[in-house]
């Protein structure tokens, strides 16, 4: 993936271009927008949506998690989709190990070798994935299905504090992205911008 980690103000999208973020060290790609997401005494949680039908979430939370990992973060991902798929609420001690050391993803699939994680979670608190996941992380990154998925997509995106709109250069329409922040707003998620991701 090349350069192509951008966000957008809410505000300054509606009206003006958007302006790079740089970073060169590792990726590289993805520091500034951490910075801004994750500011020291700021966001633990942040959940990232696609706008319109195309995937491109999941990469902006692997390299969101690549970059944090490699400051020193523990990270877990929460694949959402998987998440809603589930019955019951899943083990907060088991996780997948993801791509980049140090970045892990939960829940788990039933048949998947999982590693367990020591968690700080007490049995009075076993109800409570998120904080749990706030707990035993220092960041953690909801992997969302598209934002014009199910509502139940856009409750568990609310719980974050905060989400950004992935978007693609060229693909995505403004109408797409300003309808995705109207229905995300109604649905009480804390959008920050949106991160533009190069076209392929």
């Amino acid at each position: 993936m090349s350069r192509n980690a951008l966000i957008l103000d809410k505000a300054g999208y509606q009206d003006a271009s958007p302006a790079p973020l740089g970073g060169t060290t590792g990726s590289g790609e993805y520091r500034d927008l951490v910075r801004r997401l994750f500011p020291v005494q700021g966001h633990s949680v942040v959940a990232v949506l696609d706008s319109g039908p195309r995937r491109r979430g999941a990469e902006a939370c692997e390299g969101i998690a690549a970059e944090l990992a490699g400051a020193g973060k523990r990270v877990a991902i929460v694949q959402v989709e998987a998440l809603l798929r589930t019955s019951q609420a899943p083990d907060v001690t088991a996780f997948l190990p993801g791509r980049t050391p140090g970045v892990s993803l939960w829940p788990t699939g039933a048949a998947a070798a999982v590693e367990f994680f020591p968690s700080s979670t007490t049995k009075t608190q076993e109800g409570n994935w998120l904080d749990s996941l706030r707990r035993d992380f220092d960041a953690v990154v909801f992997d969302c299905p598209p934002a014009s998925a199910a509502r139940a997509a856009a409750d568990i995106a609310s719980m974050a504090d905060a989400a950004v709109l992935v978007v693609e250069a060229g693909r995505t329409t403004r109408q797409q992205i300003q309808q995705d922040q109207r229905t995300l707003r109604l649905r009480g998620v804390k959008l920050a911008g949106c991160i533009l991701m190069k076209r392929r």
